[in-house]
């Protein structure tokens, strides 16, 4: 069910979407006012080199609108936080520009890190991952992150003078933006200004929380945007302290009984953080601080060391109150005007994390709705072919009625992907299944039992793997399965990673037992699959899913798919998978001799980590591979097999 405010969002991101279109169409007439530059940044070189390309075959298509972006990676062996790396843009913007750096709007996405809750975009970068906002097409090509962050912002192009928008690549504001109502002559004499957004008080404790004039109550009531003058900023605050600092304000009224404290906190509700912009002066008195104090000791993080030292309460703040570096922002900032456009009509979307990425595109109907977002982009879009049936219970299958079908396919999101023939579907064993399917070529027919993602899959019948004609391939419940090209050894090769939605990617430990994968210990997993003798284990102090060595690779695409799905399920003591498996998994398959696969030199086949797969990447192949699969998708073009 949508929230009230959601249809008002949707028309004003619909009028947002139209007008930065044109802005990409060269024989539009339109002069709305936009960036004067754009800057991704990126953790390292490498991947400033995967940025670059990716930049360069969207402007070549048409997808851009005619405005530089730069790529800026950080300084090799540091990790500056997106304080530190903003400054680092603006150093390295000023070596290009010159003085001429303080005229000018500049838009800073935030995109670099190695997205370890998100793998499957480990590789390309949030940044380049798919949101098919119908809006926000061109010709055939999927929008992506770029293209909904260019446009969400363009409202205040206008409203903000020289200076810098910061934002991050895996996040979305849809919102309702009443420029009449605001007051205009405020924000040109603002030296930061910063978004906010009406959040619960749970959300408050994980963001940035903006404390207004009477918690903010009469602007949210009055449903407008408008110009508020910022009190005091809480980074990450408990409830408690939300409430002594006069953060927390309540739509529907102030007064509450003692004994309805739950009731209370479900209407209470608090000014949350989102994207902030600082004025010239302001980047001009922090970036000298940073070329004075470069290499940065530690990460300067904006949202905690940055935005914290301002507001009206922080005028009589003292510099040695604090140990970090808002004892050197601080001065660099006192008597800064701060104000917030507060936007009482307003969402904060994050897409971070696998369980994110699932549930947003499947089951958030605000996200959906207000973005405009197609949920089926396949070469089977509009069509009754890719179908939805329901198993009950133990007993036989059962096609459900078209309204029940239609229920069933709203749980899931099919991006960019091709079915070989109107035979193959999406078999969803219940209506409460999540699934999204990027970038995918499918040849046989798919049975999910829980919430699903595949990206970049190919899963069509392969020699290597047969498959049973005529039967579905059941995926475990609560899974991602991501296939990348690599190169090692001179070879070019298929790796597909699979995790856990629920994974802890970050964890690490010494002990084997400490990590879990698919319900098991990364010991059990290991033994399971019979790679206690993988030599280069040892070399790893710290094991994590990150980089233990658990993925087969192969020489085609589908085959790693079928590999490590095999793998997966021989873990999960799932009786799924081809009839000689473990011969496969270590390289025999039956009737070959093992060197057939390219992939160890003694005929082995080799495994690796996620760290290995973004390090080994063959960026070229995974980017035509992409290419063919949308021509297959525009001409109707299949695969069979692979």
């Amino acid at each position: 069910m949508r929230s009230p405010g959601s249809r008002e969002i949707r028309r004003t991101m619909r009028d947002v979407f139209r007008s930065y279109s044109s802005l990409r169409d060269e024989k539009s007439s339109n002069k709305t006012p936009f960036w004067d530059a754009v800057v991704l940044t990126t953790f390292d070189e490498a991947q400033r080199v995967c940025f670059l390309e990716q930049v360069q075959r969207k402007r070549a298509s048409g997808q851009l609108p005619e405005v530089p972006i730069y790529v800026v990676a950080d300084p090799p062996g540091q990790k500056l936080g997106v304080g530190g790396s903003t400054l680092h843009v603006l150093s390295e913007l000023s070596t290009e520009f010159g003085s001429e750096l303080y005229s000018k709007k500049l838009l800073i996405i935030h995109s670099g890190g190695s997205s370890q809750r998100l793998p499957s975009y480990s590789v390309l970068g949030k940044i380049f991952a798919p949101v098919p906002v119908e809006g926000l097409r061109v010709g055939n090509a999927v929008p992506q992150m770029l293209d909904l962050k260019l446009a969400l912002y363009l409202p205040l192009c206008s409203l903000l003078g020289p200076g810098t928008l910061v934002t991050c690549a895996d996040d979305i504001e849809t919102y309702c933006l009443d420029r009449a109502s605001l007051d205009t002559e405020s924000l040109g004499g603002a030296d930061v200004v910063a978004l906010g957004h009406p959040s619960t008080l749970e959300v408050g404790t994980g963001h940035g929380v903006y404390v207004l004039q009477g918690g903010g109550a009469e602007v949210a009531l009055s449903g407008t945007s408008s110009v508020q003058e910022c009190l005091e900023v809480l980074q990450k605050p408990s409830i408690s302290a939300m409430r002594a600092s006069g953060a927390v304000f309540c739509r529907g009224g102030s007064e509450q009984h003692q004994d309805q404290q739950e009731e209370q906190e479900g209407q209470e509700e608090v000014w949350s953080d989102s994207v902030f912009w600082l004025s010239s002066g302001v980047c001009r008195r922090l970036l000298k601080w940073y070329k004075d104090n470069q290499p940065l000791p530690a990460e300067l993080d904006a949202y905690a060391h940055l935005l914290p030292c301002l507001g009206t309460r922080m005028a009589a703040a003292r510099a040695e109150d604090f140990s970090d570096f808002r004892s050197q922002m601080l001065p660099l900032v006192r008597g800064a005007s701060f104000k917030v456009i507060t936007l009482p009509q307003s969402k904060f979307y994050h897409l971070g994390t696998m369980q994110e990425y699932v549930g947003n595109f499947n089951t958030a109907q605000d996200f959906i709705s207000e973005l405009g977002i197609d949920r089926n982009t396949s070469n089977m879009r509009g069509s009754a072919s890719v179908e939805c049936l329901v198993k009950e219970g133990h007993g036989e299958e059962k096609e459900v009625g078209e309204d029940t079908v239609k229920h069933a396919r709203m749980q899931g999101t099919i991006i960019e992907s091709y079915f070989s023939s109107p035979d193959v579907r999406i078999e969803v064993q219940n209506t409460g299944t999540r699934y999204v399917i990027e970038h995918c070529r499918i040849g046989v027919t798919l049975r999910l039992s829980g919430d699903t993602i595949l990206s970049n899959c190919t899963i069509v019948p392969c020699p290597a793997m047969p498959h049973t004609p005529g039967t579905a391939v059941h995926l475990p419940a609560g899974t991602l399965f991501h296939t990348v090209p690599v190169t090692y050894q001179a070879q070019s090769l298929y790796i597909t990673v699979a995790f856990d939605l629920d994974a802890r990617m970050k964890a690490e430990s010494s002990d084997l037992r400490d990590v879990r994968a698919f319900g098991r210990t990364l010991k059990d997993v290991i033994h399971t699959l019979g790679l206690e003798e993988v030599k280069d284990m040892g070399k790893i102090s710290k094991i994590s899913l990150w980089n233990v060595n658990i993925f087969p690779a192969a020489k085609t695409a589908s085959e790693s798919f079928w590999l490590t799905h095999a793998a997966v399920c021989k873990v999960m003591g799932v009786s799924e998978g081809p009839d000689g498996v473990d011969g496969a998994l270590k390289g025999h398959e039956e009737g070959g001799d093992g060197h057939g696969n390219g992939v160890g030199c003694d005929g082995e086949r080799k495994w690796f980590s996620m760290k290995d797969v973004v390090e080994m990447k063959d960026l070229n192949t995974l980017l035509e591979d992409r290419t063919r699969l949308v021509m297959s998708i525009r001409d109707g073009v299949g695969v069979t097999r692979s």
